[in-house]
């Protein structure tokens, strides 16, 4: 069972052990532990040029879950397949039960109405279906404290909602950390953060899902607005369906 993964672990204690310890050394551990069963999700955001290459440093051939829900930015498509010739990633694209254009067709423009119900369906269940096809025991991810309120507590070793241990190695990274590795590596920013946008996720209409952020506002003021909403679900873990 899936819940035996992380059971095995004392997350507490970890989380702690690693609050002092590079996100290098955090993510040799999770390759020691998990070896092929390990794996990165990237948005292919605004930033996530640093834990592509964080990761592909320690295991070049890092399983690399992303999620195409047919509404992204054509620039973010772009961007990733750039990052992923550059970076020589190993991409494990997953996307919907439906295209685009089936899920308007049978489900209207539902980011207007439920962005929830939209996430759940576009977002949450292919990246399940993901972790399940490729018997993932631990995932890594880029998530940052700074980002919003609802990641200021993250812990940095994780239970997700299948039972996985998800691991936050530069959870206590600020924007000036991630800013001087890029420029360190030569790595670049998403193209659209320069116009604005500082959390980058769909695009299905202007207006909806992504917006700039004003000076001043958190990274992730620009997602969903109008709405009390600022994750899509896949770093928010008591969903009773697994959704």
């Amino acid at each position: 069972m899936a819940t035996e993964v992380v059971s095995a672990y004392d997350l507490d204690a970890l989380s702690a052990d690693f609050e002092n310890r590079h996100a290098l050394e955090i993510i040799q551990w999770a390759v020691d532990e998990f070896g092929d069963d390990l794996a990165l999700s990237s948005s292919f955001g605004a930033d996530s040029a640093v834990m592509l290459h964080l990761a592909t440093r320690v295991k070049p051939d890092i399983k690399v879950i992303t999620l195409d829900t047919g509404f992204l930015f054509p620039e973010t498509v772009r961007w990733r397949d750039e990052l992923a010739r550059q970076l020589g990633l190993n991409l494990c694209i997953y996307r919907p039960a439906l295209s685009a254009e089936e899920f308007v067709a049978e489900h209207g423009k539902m980011w207007r109405s439920s962005p929830d119900s939209c996430c759940a369906f576009n977002k949450r269940e292919p990246f399940n279906r993901a972790k399940k096809e490729l018997g993932i025991k631990c995932w890594l991810t880029g998530i940052r404290r700074e980002q919003s309120i609802t990641r200021r507590t993250a812990a940095i070793a994780q239970r997700d909602n299948l039972g996985l241990m998800k691991l936050c190695p530069i959870a206590r990274w600020t924007a000036k950390d991630v800013h001087y590795y890029l420029l360190e590596n030569g790595l670049p920013y998403h193209p659209l953060r320069e116009q604005g946008f500082l959390s980058i996720g769909c695009c299905p209409e202007e207006g909806y899902c992504t917006s700039k952020v004003k000076p001043g506002e958190d990274p992730r003021s620009g997602r969903w607005a109008g709405f009390d909403k600022t994750e899509c679900g896949l770093h928010v873990h008591d969903q009773g369906s697994g959704i």
